[in-house]
């Protein structure tokens, strides 16, 4: 079950908490423009916290003797913005994990040679709003954090004091990276992954991705074919 509300919402809200409900020198495409931005920060200081808030999850197959692939043509809305994981399907339910590579790694990989069936989590783009009809899971109640980064904003339009919603701000964010992260059962803790380099080129698997690199919006992959001389 979402929490989510409706930019319209929010819009109204906004509006009650600075005083400005009847206030027509700020019209509501300028407070939507300010709602689009404050939700990005909120957006990103939930996604940063941990737990894997908003991914989604797309299946692709690659091209034999293709290096890249264009992120937004494999996240079906277009709106990738970060890798969660990057999963080789292997078939009869493996998946295995595909680690980055360096720049300086590179001269031993090469474009996978068959199509491979690939599955990947990404974190999308936090939402653009226009209408009032678009909407926002604040997960717990964190909107309220896109809401105080909006009335910082609109306070100084006005000039009026927006220290009190500065402050609670702040606390808002304290609050997300104590609590975003979705697993309680484990602390964090560190993943040895240096074995996965020399491991590669000999591992016995199905399908023949090794590693992966991003560029902008370019997704590559690589399989490791040894040193060419």
């Amino acid at each position: 079950m979402t929490r989510a509300v409706l930019a319209s919402v929010l819009e109204g809200q906004l509006r009650d908490m600075c005083d400005a409900k009847n206030d027509t020198h700020i019209t509501t495409t300028e407070l939507y423009r300010v709602l689009t931005s404050a939700v990005a920060e909120t957006w990103g200081k939930i996604r940063k916290a941990g737990g894997n808030h908003f991914v989604k999850t797309v299946t692709f197959n690659t091209v034999a003797d293709q290096l890249n692939y264009e992120l937004d043509t494999i996240a079906p809305d277009a709106d990738f913005l970060a890798v969660a994981q990057l999963d080789v399907n292997e078939g009869n339910g493996q998946y295995r994990p595909l680690t980055a590579i360096p720049e300086s790694e590179l001269q031993s990989y090469r474009a996978p040679t068959s199509v491979i069936p690939m599955r990947l989590k990404y974190a999308p783009r936090a939402p653009t709003w226009s209408t009032g009809q678009e909407s926002f899971d604040g997960i717990n109640g964190w909107e309220e954090h896109t809401l105080c980064t909006a009335a910082v904003w609109l306070k100084k339009k006005k000039q009026d004091d927006y220290q009190p919603f500065q402050q609670r701000k702040l606390e808002l964010e304290r609050r997300i990276a104590e609590e975003a992260c979705r697993d309680d059962a484990e602390p964090p803790r560190v993943a040895r992954k240096r074995q996965r380099k020399s491991m590669d080129y000999y591992a016995a698997f199905r399908n023949n991705v090794s590693r992966y690199s991003i560029r902008g919006t370019t997704l590559s992959l690589y399989y490791n074919y040894g040193y060419v001389g």
